[in-house]
Order: C-alpha cells, then structure tokens, then sequence
C-alpha cells in the first residue's frame, strides 16, 4: 500500500452539497488519473444537478454512471477497474454506506481504498455526538469497517476524513458571529478570544 497511487477513482454522492467540491477539487487534477467517474441517479431534466454534469464534468472527460446505489449490480458495475471510492452521501445515506463497502470488499474486487462519507465533527470525540443521530450512523459505519472480519481479510484500506463544521453550511456573510464592520449599523461585531473552534472552507 505504500507504493499505491490512485489511478481509477469513483465517488458516490458527487454531485451534493459537499460532493461537488469534492469532485470539482478532483478533477482539477484530471491529468493525474486514469479514470474518474462518478456513480449517480438520474438528473431531472433542467436540474442544477444535470447543469454541473453537462458543463463541468462531462467537459473533464468524467465519466457518468448511472445507477442506484441500492442495486447490486448496478454498484458493481460502476465498481468495475476502480482502486479508489470516494464516498461524499448524505444524511440520510449513511448507513447505507455499509453494504456498498462491503462490496467493495469482495472477493475480485480491483477496490484498494475507501473514503468514507465523513466530512464534518470528529465524532468520536465529540461529547454531543451521543445525540445526533448521524454521528450514530458513522459511528456504526466505522466499527463496521474496523471489525468486520471479511473486511480486514481483504486489505481494504480507509481513510476518514475529519474537517470541522463547514460555516457556509450556516453562516451568511453579514452574520454578527464572523465578526467584522457593521457600517451602515455603526456597529463593530468583537469576537471573544475564549471557545476557539476551526472551521474548513467548501473550497
């Protein structure tokens, strides 16, 4: 695995809120790579989804599969010659994760390494954690992939990706809490030394 260099990468989910830049940060380095292909639904005509295929992906020379995520065969295909799958799913798409790892997995799999859909709070230190319910979900995902037998049997490697709160995700530009001029106010918004938290930008 020390010599390993992705060459065939697929992301599932990349055409979300956080997929998109991760697959846009992707292919900017297109000339890296030998395949990138994305796993997706189909876009609904005149869709934001189907705009950033057809105007930025396709251009790229990205390959788009369309399929489900919940069909077998379809995961399989799209899995196909890949080393590399970058998960970047939703809420709502979490524990699903679960089967197509274990796909991945597999007996005949070219699969090398996975990424996990993380992207936010360190959940496992994270004493608020035990209350959200999809910090359960990865939670659940991650012992999976640390205690499955089949998994370790296959040399499947991950990684987890651990940025921090994403303040796009809630902060306006003018919010009071990023602190700053409020000229037109005539107000100056000070922020407190104490409570230091990082923050990753999307881009």
């Amino acid at each position: 695995m020390a010599d390993f260099k992705p060459r065939n990468i697929l992301l599932i989910g990349a055409t979300g809120n956080i997929g998109r830049f991760i697959t846009r940060s992707i292919v900017s380095a297109r000339g890296d790579f030998d395949r990138v292909a994305i796993l997706t639904s189909a876009p609904a005509a005149g869709s934001e989804k189907e705009k950033f295929i057809n105007e930025e992906l396709k251009p790229k020379n990205v390959e788009i599969i369309v399929g489900d995520i919940s069909n077998e065969e379809d995961v399989l295909k799209a899995y196909k010659g890949i080393d590399t799958v970058i998960f970047a799913l939703g809420r709502g798409a979490i524990l699903p994760q679960i089967p197509l790892i274990k796909l991945a997995a597999s007996p005949g799999s070219s699969i090398k390494w996975i990424f996990p859909s993380e992207y936010g709070t360190d959940i496992k230190y994270g004493p608020s954690s035990a209350g959200e319910p999809t910090h359960q979900g990865k939670l659940k995902v991650r012992a999976y992939i640390e205690e499955d037998e089949e998994i370790k049997k296959s040399g499947l490697k991950y990684t987890y990706v651990v940025t921090g709160p994403y303040p796009e995700m809630f902060l306006r530009g003018d919010s009071e809490y990023t602190g700053g001029w409020d000229v037109k106010s005539k107000k100056a918004n000070l922020l407190e030394k104490d409570n230091k938290i990082s923050f990753t930008t999307m881009k």
